[in-house]
């Protein structure tokens, strides 16, 4: 099977669950919407119609108290007339006037009053049969068992309600149509009345209560149905997750040794080994990914063997450059260069003092020690020739700007190794006593020189050519002259941030008919170094200008500064002679210098 029709099967099956949940929660949404149904339309308008339902009897019992009232008012009329008849009073009608008329209007209002309590009463019964008929609908309606059971049970509750309310309003008439009777009688039906007033409202909180506790469990089933809902949509969603990841397992477990194999064949390409060849074990795509993975690894051996061969002879990067991976580093071409020669100082006198086995361990333990900074710093070692080296620093190979800073850096750390070298001297001599005093001369020399694979179509090399690679040589040399260890020519300062370099004369080297000034660097913190570096500045000048008794004065300032100070005494000992012999007539100040 392919793999994209195995993602298809999970994909399905995730949306099938995923399906069964959505169908879930419609359910439920359908429940709390029978919920929210029968509060709306059953039991909030129930609750209104309660409510209007006991203002109504409350209004209806008000009426009540004022026939009540208004009775009183009649028999205190009819009990102060009687006697004015009965005494035969001539001032009767003089001091009542008004009685018939005043009875007239009492009847009026208790008729009234009768009427409107009459009304009440109608509209209490009207709201219970609505209500009791607004139960019997939605108990025909709804399709949930436990809301008829609900809704059942109001019903007994309005009755009750309906019946009491009756009882009270007969109880009220009664009242009414006894205004004749005795006090106690009265008081007796007014006790009674009170009592079936008492029942009323009770029957009416009952009711309130009832629908208040059904709302409740209503918003409640509501509130359960929408978190059963949503547990349902959590445990869909993680039961999905859950089904994904098995059956992405299950799928990818055929997938997963090959992927495997091909990971770690990957890696073991990256980390340089090119002996992996990864078996093929599926017949689907990664099957053809595995053959294509082990054709492109026997390219690369091959590719590899070139360069395990070239690169003993040759840098790496330009290895690479060479068999295409680079072209632009191969291509010969004007650049900006630093070339860079060092020598060991009368090494040839000093190796008869080793046994052949122990001449060929130093040379190999010191061009060991001064490449590595070489490549380290970016530098492309360009040849060895016995114990000289010659590298340089150029694009591509490392970032336009930095050739100088970088062999600079490059030839104080050697100068640094070299302690450390002569400390092993013993071990890779054999020498115990009488060790030679090594000592390295470096040159450096940057500007324009043509970089890239030059020589015949049989044999090619890759290399550096031009005045700066000549100039660096020539420095190299130079040193022997100076008693320094490092020199280097003006742009090379130039192009030098963060080290300190002191000028130590203006020289025409063999092959150049230009003078250039020289330079040789300073190693470490001596808070005595900027003044050293502006009195040699000052003290070359002033040679250069012939003035003598200056260049003698400053020189002299060095050398009391510096006493293991080389350069000094070689001027000091120029002026001697220029004091003894004079000025020769083609002196011009610079130093030109016979030999390499």
């Amino acid at each position: 099977m392919r793999i994209s029709w195995k993602i298809f099967g999970i994909s399905l099956l995730v949306f099938l669950v995923m399906a069964v949940s959505a169908a879930f929660s419609i359910y439920k949404i359908f429940k709390i919407n029978g919920e929210l149904q029968v509060i709306s339309k059953v039991f909030a308008p129930l609750s209104d119609e309660i409510a209007q339902v006991e203002i109504a009897a409350l209004q209806q019992e008000l009426h009540l108290e004022r026939v009540e009232k208004l009775e009183a008012e009649r028999r205190i009329s009819d009990w102060q007339q009687v006697p004015e008849q009965q005494l035969g009073s001539v001032d009767a009608s003089p001091q009542h006037p008004q009685q018939p008329g005043q009875m007239d209007h009492l009847n009026e209002r208790i008729q009234l009053e009768i009427g409107a309590m009459e009304q009440r009463s109608a509209e209490v019964e009207a709201l219970l049969a609505r209500s009791k008929q607004r139960v019997a609908t939605a108990q025909g309606a709804t399709n949930s068992f436990e809301d008829r059971l609900e809704l059942a049970a109001l019903t007994p509750s309005l009755v009750a309600l309906e019946r009491q309310h009756a009882n009270f309003h007969s109880h009220s008439l009664n009242l009414i149509r006894t205004s004749g009777l005795p006090e106690n009688t009265r008081e007796s039906l007014e006790e009674q009345l009170e009592a079936e007033e008492a029942q009323l409202a009770e029957a009416v909180d009952e009711l309130r209560r009832q629908i208040s506790e059904f709302t409740i469990k209503s918003i409640a089933d509501a509130a359960r149905h929408e978190q059963e809902a949503l547990y349902a949509s959590m445990t869909a969603t993680v039961s999905a997750g859950i089904l994904a990841l098995l059956l992405s397992s299950a799928v990818i477990k055929g997938l997963l040794r090959p992927m495997r194999q091909l990971t770690e064949g990957t890696r073991r390409v990256s980390e340089g080994d090119l002996s992996v060849q990864v078996p093929r074990l599926t017949r689907d795509e990664v099957g053809d990914l595995t053959d294509r993975f082990n054709a492109m690894v026997e390219g690369l051996q091959s590719t590899q063997k070139i360069k395990d061969t070239f690169g003993q002879y040759l840098d790496p990067r330009v290895v690479s450059g060479l068999i295409g991976e680079r072209p632009e580093a191969v291509a010969g071409e004007k650049k900006i260069i630093s070339a860079y020669f060092s020598d060991l100082a009368d090494f040839t006198t000093i190796s008869e003092q080793f046994t052949p086995s122990g001449l060929v361990r130093v040379l190999n333990r010191y061009l060991d020690l001064m490449s590595v900074p070489i490549t380290g710093r970016q530098g492309v070692i360009d040849k060895y020739i016995g114990d000289a080296i010659m590298a340089y620093w150029a694009p591509p190979f490392c970032e336009d700007g930095q050739q100088a800073g970088l062999a600079v850096e490059t030839a104080l750390e050697n100068q640094l190794r070299m302690t450390s070298f002569q400390h092993e001297l013993p071990d890779l001599t054999g020498l115990q006593k009488n060790l030679p005093r090594l000592r390295q001369r470096i040159g450096i020399a940057t500007g324009e020189a043509v970089v890239g694979s030059i020589g015949s179509e049989q044999t090619k090399n890759y290399t550096v050519m031009g005045d700066t690679v000549n100039l660096g040589s020539r420095l190299e040399g130079a040193n022997k002259l100076y008693g320094t260890s490092i020199l280097v020519c003006e742009r090379t300062r130039d192009m030098t941030h963060g080290i300190a370099f002191r000028l130590v004369d203006r020289i025409q080297v063999v092959g150049k008919t230009d003078a250039s000034r020289v330079f040789t660097p300073l190693i470490g913190d001596d808070p005595k170094t900027p003044e050293i570096c502006g009195l040699s500045e000052e003290a070359v000048d002033a040679y250069a200008s012939r003035n003598w008794i200056k260049a003698r004065s400053v020189f002299q300032k060095i050398a009391d500064l510096d006493p293991t100070d080389t350069i000094a005494p070689i001027f000091s000992n120029r002026l001697d002679l220029i004091e003894r012999n004079g000025v020769p007539d083609s002196w011009d100040g610079i130093w030109h210098m016979r030999s390499k």
